[in-house]
Parts: structure tokens; C-alpha cells; sequence
């Protein structure tokens, strides 16, 4: 596991599992992805600077101390206000500058919003992106589209076998590891907790032409007839 910021690449190390609050963090998300453009601006160049396809990365490091001493995120407790604001600002890190930018906007809608979210907790958490694209997007795929913790049960004792890791956390850490991640899903409305359901997601053309720069992106969602799906031979 390579670092504190940015997507997740394992190649055979150490899953990052860490999401063990907050949900989706939608909210929190373009809160801080708004504060920290804010910090471009005033350090100097801005984001002309930096490439849109620039990864954020360890750079929104920058502005995690004054969002807690602020309460930027207006959370009651202090310790509270520390965990939410350091899980948000890492998931935040594994998005480019330009999807950021976008996500901070006055322009995109509540569901892109909640989308970028989601692909952030994919990239940061390669675990989770692998769930997404392995499970959540086969199952409506094919045909299937219940969905409940048994299914991620058995993704999870499949993943143990590269990754022992994911025997000897505890059982109340894995717990939360389950139902923070639905809640996600739920949050992100791919997931309809009501019904057992994965729900299918159609990206805003704004969006969708953002997400065309990283195309690996659609694999976290069920994209389906969207024209992403059979550009990039991902339905």
C-alpha cells in the first residue's frame, strides 16, 4: 500500500481498509474540494499550474489542519470533526484536479456530485473498486440484480486469498467495512437498500466527457446504454 493520498494501486500489497465511516461523503466532498481550490488560488497560479488530469494527490494535505480548526464541516465533536475531515480529504486525493474543479462547480447536479464521490472511494480504496466492477456491475449485468452481504461476503473470502490482510482484521472492523460500503452505494443511489437491488447510473454529458479522460472510471458504474459502454468496450 503505497502511501496516505491517492488512488490505490496494490500490486500484491496490503489493501487500504479504512472506510469504516461516513458513507459516501458527498456533502463533506465538495465542501473541502472547494476549500482546497480556494488554496490553489491564493498560493498562486491556481490551477493553471497544474494539468486537469493532474491527480490531486497529497497536495489537499494542504488545507486539512485549517478545515478542522475551522470546522469547515461543521461536525459537533473534535474528534469526529478530525476522522471525517482526514477520510474525506484522502478520497478527495485520488481525484485529477479537473474532476475536482467540477465537483467544487456550480454546475454539475447532486447525482454527478454523488458520482464523483463514488469513484473517488473506488480509486482510493482499491477494494472497494474491485467490489464495484467485479460484483455490483456483473450482477445487473447479468441479469441479477440482488444484491445483499452474503455477495460481499464471498467477494471478501475470495480476495483472502491474495490478501490475507482481510483475515486478521477483526470482525467488528469488518462489519463496518460491510455496511459503511452500502451505505456508499445506497448514498450514491447505485444501491436500493429497500429492495436488495444495484441500480443503473446514467452520467450527466458533462460528466461523461470528464470521466472519458480516465475511461476506467465506468467500471465502477452501470452505465447502462450509455455510449461510454460500447466506446470503450466496458458493457
Amino acid at each position: 500500500m503505497a502511501g496516505s493520498y491517492g488512488a490505490e494501486v496494490p500490486q500484491g500489497e496490503r489493501y487500504r481498509l479504512s472506510f469504516t465511516v461516513g458513507g459516501l461523503l458527498a456533502s463533506q466532498g465538495r465542501a473541502l474540494a472547494e476549500m482546497y481550490l480556494n488554496h490553489l488560488n491564493h498560493a498562486g497560479g491556481g490551477n493553471a499550474e497544474r494539468s486537469p488530469q493532474t491527480e490531486v494527490g497529497e497536495s489537499i494535505a494542504a488545507i486539512r489542519q485549517q478545515a478542522i480548526e475551522e470546522n469547515v464541516l461543521a461536525i459537533r465533536t473534535d474528534s469526529a470533526n478530525r476522522r471525517v475531515v482526514a477520510e474525506t480529504t484522502r478520497r478527495l486525493s485520488a481525484l485529477t484536479v479537473g474532476e475536482l474543479a467540477y465537483l467544487a462547480g456550480p454546475d454539475p447536479s447532486i447525482s454527478d456530485r454523488e458520482a464523483l464521490m463514488w469513484i473517488a472511494m473506488c480509486r482510493y480504496y482499491a477494494i472497494v473498486g474491485e467490489f464495484a466492477s467485479e460484483v455490483l456491475k456483473k450482477h445487473y449485468l447479468t441479469g441479477n440484480t440482488h444484491l445483499d452481504f452474503e455477495d460481499y461476503d464471498r467477494f471478501i473470502a475470495n480476495k483472502a486469498t491474495w490478501h490475507p490482510e482481510l483475515e486478521t482484521i477483526s470482525e467488528g472492523t469488518a462489519r463496518k467495512l460491510r455496511s459503511n460500503l452500502f451505505k456508499a452505494m445506497a448514498e450514491a443511489h447505485l444501491f436500493d437498500k429497500n429492495s436488495d437491488t444495484v441500480v443503473s447510473f446514467l452520467p450527466s454529458p458533462s460528466l461523461a466527457d470528464i470521466l472519458m479522460k480516465r475511461p476506467d472510471s465506468f467500471g465502477f458504474f452501470l452505465c447502462v446504454n450509455h455510449p461510454c459502454e460500447h466506446e470503450w468496450g466496458i458493457a
